[in-house]
Order: C-alpha cells, then structure tokens, then sequence
C-alpha cells in the first residue's frame, strides 16, 4: 500500500523538487546580483571620490548606470531563462501524467465520445442557414404519428 501511494504522489514530488531547484537557482542568481551591485556601488563612489571636475563625474556616472542596466538585463535573462526551465518540466510532468490518466481510467473513451458529440453539434448547427430560419429542419426521424402506425 505505501508502495502504491508513494507511487502516485511521484508527480506530486517530483513537481516540489523542481520548484525548490528553481527557487535555489532564482536566489543564488538574486544573491550574485545582488554582491555585483553592492561591489560596483563602492567602486562608484570611490571614483567620483577621486574626480575634481563636474564633467568627469557625470560622465562616470552615466558609464555606472549603462552598465547597470546592461546587468539588469543579464540577471533578467537568467532569471527568465530559469523560469522557462521550470515551466517545461512542469508542462512534460504534466503531459506524462495525463497521458498515464487517460490509460488507466479509460478516459480516452470519453474523449472519443467528447470530440464525436463536438462535431454532431457542428453539423447541425451548419445546417441552420439564415434560409433556414422559418422553414422546418430536414428530418430524419419519423413522427409519432407514423410510429404510432407501424
């Protein structure tokens, strides 16, 4: 029984361990930023520290936020990268258990039946032109009248 039950939770643990991969990678990235910034802050203000013209510090301070922005868009992309890494094993662990529901509980039966009653409605309702409105639907069931009669 624990067999059994160990078993069918595998989608369920297997799910928990890559969201604690993601969550580790997404906080070692956060975390290497995170140092990267605070070691280009010191070095930021010690050279304007050093510089003696108001022209040579805005220079330098527009050089530090380019290059902010260029390790935004790198942590950004990792992390994006990250997020789409995870969002593929679930959607294949997903898929995977699905399929093995649709085996086991015969589900596939009923979709057969799902997409053959979907396309039923289809042709009928195709049937029903705006000519069609006001005149009586062909019909190939007999009355009651005729059934009554037979």
């Amino acid at each position: 029984m624990i067999k059994d039950m160990t078993e069918k939770m595998k989608p369920i643990t297997t799910m928990a361990e890559v969201n604690k991969s993601t969550a580790e990678q997404l906080i070692s990235i956060q975390t290497e930023y995170m140092t990267d910034m605070f070691n280009a802050g010191v070095a930021q203000m010690k050279a304007l520290s050093e510089v003696k013209e108001p022209k040579a510090a805005f220079e330098l301070q527009i050089k530090y936020f380019k290059d902010l922005e260029a390790r935004l868009n790198n942590v950004a992309e990792k992390d994006m990268a990250t997020l789409a890494a995870a969002k593929e094993q679930f959607m294949d662990l997903i898929e995977k258990s699905v399929s093995e529901m649709t085996e086991v509980y015969g589900l596939d039966n009923v979709t057969k039946f799902m997409q053959t009653s979907q396309e039923k409605l289809e042709e009928v309702t195709k049937s029903f032109s705006p000519e069609m409105i006001g005149k009586k639907p062909p019909s190939t069931a007999k009355t009651a009248s005729q059934k009554s009669a037979h």
